[in-house]
């Protein structure tokens, strides 16, 4: 690992124990009556605590302790600092996209049918597909109410703040949408604007909303929030492609994922298009056949893996995710005033694409 690399993380899980301690505060791992009755704006009825804490709070906090790397509500709180904040003064308001995307991977593990998350069985694979998946929607719309009812916001900031939540999910689930649709063979062979703009919607989404949230709150509006929310689309998608990337060739320890699992489960990933667009006829076929099959079959993966790899759709997609990250720094570089934000922005969106895990 570069020094640099070991600084940024170092930096990160600076930012994380702040993110962890917030996530206490707005979403505690085992809630009271008068906890649900606020959120929920509840005045009537018998709470029944226990199940809600065994159905919600327990298995939303199996995901949460498992780590993660708290990218996204960082990457809004380097940005509040660079527009003159402190990041102790936006952390609760950015448990927000990072509550929900906790939920959406709760959800798509069930969606996708997959076995390991961060190294451990998938909620649904613990807990049941009906609480994981109830679960996780619980997580889209908790912390809005959670914050929400815990903060002396102006009304004019929450009404724009729950403007930015609506758009930014509503993107979020055009984006999955298209996932699936892809992968379950709707939609033929996808061309690679596609595929950025799906990665854009659904990847982007929480990123963005972080961002957005961090130029609301420091009152940068305008063009300034929309370069700001163009570097945050542009990481956020390189970071999906790195993603994809480890999901062929990373080391299943570190990714804490299984390797291959993007083809068992058919996605039409950037290395896909990329290498059905280039390959020979024949292998193009057998790479679309095992596309299909959704095969779990080790060895027929170990091939197609092999083709993509012979080709050059690895270097082709790290092109891409670093064309990505220099297009959006380009953005909003001059936005910045030299400083310790300003390096640490730039070193987030290196280590993103560089990342082994």
């Amino acid at each position: 690992m570069h020094v640099q690399d070991v600084e940024i993380e170092r930096e990160l899980n600076s930012y994380a124990r702040l993110v962890n301690e917030a996530l206490e505060e707005i979403f505690p791992r085992s809630p009271d009556e008068n906890y649900y009755r606020s959120v929920a704006g509840l005045t009537y009825g018998v709470v029944d605590v226990h199940s809600l804490n065994e159905a919600v709070a327990k298995p939303a906090w199996d995901l949460l302790d498992r780590g993660g790397k708290r990218w996204r509500p960082a990457l809004g709180m380097i940005v509040y600092e660079a527009l003159g904040g402190r990041a102790e003064d936006i952390v609760k308001l950015l448990t927000i996209p990072e509550l929900i995307h906790n939920g959406t991977l709760i959800v798509d593990d069930v969606e996708d049918g997959s076995d390991v998350r961060r190294g451990k069985p998938c909620i649904h694979r613990i807990y049941g597909e009906d609480i994981a998946i109830n679960a996780g929607n619980t997580l889209y719309y908790l912390p809005v109410a959670a914050v929400l009812s815990r903060s002396r916001l102006p009304g004019e900031i929450q009404s724009a703040l729950l403007k930015i939540y609506v758009e930014e999910m509503l993107r979020l689930s055009m984006g999955q949408a298209l996932d699936i649709a892809w992968h379950r063979g709707i939609g033929g062979d996808i061309s690679e604007e596609e595929y950025l703009l799906m990665c854009d919607l659904k990847t982007g989404s929480l990123a963005r909303m972080s961002v957005r949230i961090a130029c609301l709150v420091a009152g940068a509006r305008g063009v300034v929030e929309e370069k700001f929310s163009r570097f945050a689309s542009s990481i956020a998608v390189a970071f999906q492609i790195q993603d994809d990337i480890l999901n062929l060739v990373g080391e299943e320890s570190l990714y804490g994922k299984e390797i291959g699992g993007d083809l068992r489960e058919g996605k039409r990933t950037l290395m896909v298009i990329h290498a059905l667009r280039t390959l020979p006829r024949n292998e193009g076929e057998k790479l679309r056949g095992v596309l299909g099959m959704k095969t779990a079959d080790r060895r027929k993966i170990s091939e197609v893996i092999e083709l993509i790899k012979a080709s050059g759709a690895i270097e082709y997609s790290k092109s891409v995710a670093r064309h990505l990250v220099e297009e959006g720094w380009s953005a909003v570089e001059p936005e910045l005033r030299p400083g310790r934000a300003k390096e640490l922005l730039y070193s987030l969106a290196e280590y993103l694409i560089m990342r082994s895990k």
